[in-house]
């Protein structure tokens, strides 16, 4: 199925102890905290270059090591959004994924996922396993577990000592470290406005105790609504589910995209934010014309697309998030075809239905909630009365608005700032978070999501595995420094 050759990433050897600096340098200490995909894959690379005695503290309250929310679904209809041959986690070797997929005892190969025309299509709990298999290699073949630290709690503060930092968890306990980097992932959309009626859909127990034959209102009509529609369908919900958003937009199906290297961006496209589009607008032109689709053109955007968000002037990028985003985000993080394909079903059934528009007011009566709705255009909308509204607008951005104990101490206390986005923290170019005062702060770094302000694609593998590497290396040597007495740099 897999049509691979070779076996998984051998680590051939441990890398190399370098000798301390001076008799006095002790050991450092590390905090990884959240342990998903971006925690995971900061541990391992800090887990190959540590020295001995050195540690790293791994810190995930859930008790998941390398699943994290993404890859934690037991549902088999949930499937990972990007083609398997992208999701190595190693950049240096595209097909590590694959590889490891070969090695699967023949029953579970080729129950790990779903062939298409677009390519191979994994369970996301398939991937979690991989994960993890990483880690466990990383502990028990190249001898981590002399270095790794498991911390199964919530991290509540990170406070500057003499000497370092001072990480605190939800149990009272105190580690002392020299650095951290902080994996946070993705915080569920802000409920505020509506309490007690949009649920958040990472809450495990939103989607319990449904009359199977009464509606639903999902809020969004992005990836985390297909998800959660999916997961209805598969319980058996006979009842309309309702999904909706200010335009209506469903995320496009994977389809075969092959290379497209016809794309070229001089200085003149990447002036603006409006020049940009109409270059790749240009290259959508000029594919079709050789027969290739405007998938592959986006795919050929892809490895630009932090460096793009960085030119952007302020004023672009405000432009791009307010009037461009939701066509992005449709066309760039695509669904699996079988997935798309459930969606149709569902909809000419009439299961699911799409509205454009927004919400106006949720009015509790009875046991149900009744959605007061304007349709796109400005006209009312006919209520609807549903027995429960799930917030899938995707991840929270806002961090001043965060239920998040260890963010909201490093807010207060200036040792983060919110990036003037409200996508993440403020991080440098290099991964290292901002302190309040605009200085790059010597010891806290950032990883993955928690950095989209600075990089804006921060979310899929193929753009954390990269970053989980560099800024792996660079709070180690920040560490080493700390412990060594050696100012910061």
């Amino acid at each position: 199925m897999w049509q691979t050759t070779g076996a998984p990433r051998a680590f051939d050897s441990e890398p190399v102890a370098m000798p301390y600096r001076t008799a006095s340098d002790r050991p450092c200490r590390i905090a990884v905290i959240g342990a998903g995909f971006s925690g995971a894959l900061t541990a391992i690379h800090l887990l190959w270059h540590c020295r001995p005695g050195e540690r790293v503290y791994l810190v995930e309250k859930s008790g998941r090591l390398g699943q994290g929310l993404a890859y934690a679904s037991a549902n088999p209809q949930h499937l990972l959004n990007v083609r398997a041959s992208r999701m190595s986690a190693f950049e240096d070797e595209p097909d590590h994924f694959l590889r490891w997929l070969d090695q699967l005892p023949a029953a579970e190969r080729e129950a790990a996922g779903v062939s298409t025309g677009a390519g191979i299509f994994v369970r996301r709990s398939v991937y979690g396993d991989y994960i993890q298999s990483l880690l466990r290699d990383a502990i028990n073949r190249l001898g981590g577990a002399r270095n790794l630290f498991i911390v199964t709690d919530a991290a509540v503060g990170l406070r500057p000592i003499q000497g370092g930092l001072d990480l605190e968890t939800a149990c009272g306990r105190c580690y002392g470290v020299d650095a951290a980097v902080l994996a946070l992932g993705n915080f569920p959309p802000d409920n505020s406005d509506a309490p007690n009626q949009a649920g958040s859909p990472w809450d495990p127990q939103i989607l319990d105790h449904l009359d199977p034959a009464r509606p639903v209102l999902l809020l969004g009509t992005g990836l985390t609504m297909v998800d959660i529609c999916i997961e209805l369908l598969g319980r058996g919900l006979t009842g309309p589910i309702y999904a909706m958003s200010r335009r209506g937009q469903l995320p496009q199906p994977h389809a075969p995209a092959p290379t497209w290297s016809g794309l070229h961006l001089d200085a003149e496209d990447r002036r603006s934010v409006a020049s940009l589009l109409r270059a790749v607008r240009r290259s959508v032109d000029e594919a079709r014309e050789q027969g290739v689709g405007w998938r592959s053109v986006l795919d050929a955007l892809r490895p630009h697309i932090q460096l793009l968000w960085q030119e952007m002037s302020p004023a672009d990028r405000h432009r791009f998030l307010r009037h461009l985003r939701p066509w992005w985000d449709s066309h760039r993080h695509r669904v699996a075809p079988t997935v798309a394909r459930a969606l149709d079903g569902a909809r000419a059934e009439g299961r699911l239905k799409i509205l454009a528009g927004r919400i106006e007011r949720l009015e509790p009566v009875g046991g149900d909630v009744v959605v007061h709705w304007t349709q796109r255009g400005g006209t009312a909308g006919e209520p609807i009365a549903v027995q429960r509204v799930v917030n899938c607008t995707g991840p929270g951005g806002d961090l001043t608005r965060v239920d998040d104990p260890l963010v909201r101490q490093l807010l207060r206390d200036g040792l983060a700032r919110q990036d003037r986005w409200r996508l993440g923290l403020e991080t440098s170019g290099a991964g290292t978070i901002i302190q309040h005062d605009g200085r790059p702060s010597p010891r806290l770094f950032g990883v993955g999501p928690v950095t989209r302000g600075t990089f804006w694609e921060i979310t899929s593998v193929p753009d954390i595995r990269q970053q989980a590497e560099q800024v792996a290396l660079l709070a180690l040597d920040a560490a080493r420094r700390q412990a060594a007495g050696i100012a910061a740099v």
